[in-house]
């Protein structure tokens, strides 16, 4: 292994003492051998100047590294003090840790010890208790056992006693039954009589009211037609005096309008569902039917929703 060099300011002023000694020697040297020329002297000076500054920076740059080197070497010294400081650390936080791991073990192993010391004799107690609580439980079942024992013979006496009343209840029973069941079929054929009157009766009502219902229904259809036909007149009038004749319409069209009021005979709705053909005519008579709302309707109730809620109008402008 190499052994570095460590240089000082010391050796280098020493070296650099040597140098130029080692020079000045060198130009008195030269001078004893070397005959004098005018014009070299001058020239001389200058190249042993030169060559003694390269040495300087020589040794200054020998020198700078020598101190890199030892600063690197204190750096390299720091990393691995600092590593080392650090696997003792974590060293030490792992025997830490370990023992801190070992504690925790032995205080559960303890706890568990103490649960287990406290499980067996919970367990312990409750043997006692469930061996004390069974023979009170076989004490229990054999009081109850000779109490059922008892009980029943004293069952089995009133069962004898009810047994022999209850014979004596269905003859008497039996004897009622015969006399419930003359009284109930002599009741039976009254009312089988009365029921036959009553239906007799019942069906004679009925067909009279059936002939009486038939003629008013006759009579308000009668009715409702005649209303129907007379306020159909009446709108077809109303109407035709609000119609506007398109231009071009040729006679004799007609058309089927659906219409729909409110019970002021306010037109809600107007639309030809059966066209005749001609479209300006019947755009015109739906306008109509707008334009000469509201329209007139009867004042009865029932007769305007069953035919003029919603009904269709045929339009004829010269019928």
């Amino acid at each position: 292994m190499l052994k570095k060099t460590t240089f000082t300011p010391r050796a280098v002023v020493y070296a650099i003492l040597v140098h130029v000694a080692l020079i000045v020697l060198l130009v008195v040297s030269l001078d004893w051998t070397l005959k004098p020329k005018p014009a070299q002297p001058e020239m001389d000076t200058i190249k042993a100047t030169v060559v003694d500054t390269g040495q300087l920076q020589a040794a200054h740059e020998e020198r700078k590294q020598a101190e890199q080197r030892k600063q690197q070497e204190q750096e390299d010294r720091r990393k691995r003090l600092d590593e080392e400081k650090r696997a003792v650390e974590q060293q030490r936080e792992k025997e830490r840790e370990a023992k801190e791991q070992q504690k925790k073990q032995a205080e559960e192993l303890a706890q568990n010890k103490k649960l287990e010391i406290e499980r067996q004799d919970k367990l312990k107690k409750q043997q006692q208790a469930d061996e004390l609580s069974l023979k009170k439980k076989l004490e229990v079942e054999k009081l109850k056992k000779e109490q059922e024992a008892e009980q029943l013979s004293k069952l089995k006496k009133e069962k004898e006693a009810e047994e022999k009343k209850r014979k004596e209840e269905e003859k008497r029973l039996a004897e009622l039954d015969n006399k419930r069941k003359a009284a109930d079929a002599d009741k039976k054929r009254k009312a089988e009589e009365e029921r036959h009157r009553r239906d007799t009766e019942e069906r004679a009502l009925q067909e009279q009211l059936d002939a009486e219902q038939q003629r008013q229904n006759a009579d308000k259809e009668r009715s409702a037609k005649a209303a129907e036909g007379k306020y159909q007149g009446l709108i077809q009038q109303k109407v035709k005096r609000n119609w506007l004749r398109p231009q071009n319409t040729r006679d004799g069209l007609k058309c089927t309008v659906l219409v729909r009021l409110a019970p002021s005979g306010e037109v809600l709705m107007a639309r030809v569902t059966q066209s005749s053909g001609d479209v300006a005519f019947d755009r015109s008579a739906e306008a109509a039917v707008y334009k000469a709302s509201p329209l007139p309707v009867p004042q009865d109730a029932s007769l305007f929703e069953e035919r003029f809620r919603e009904f269709n109008f045929v339009f004829r402008p010269e019928g």
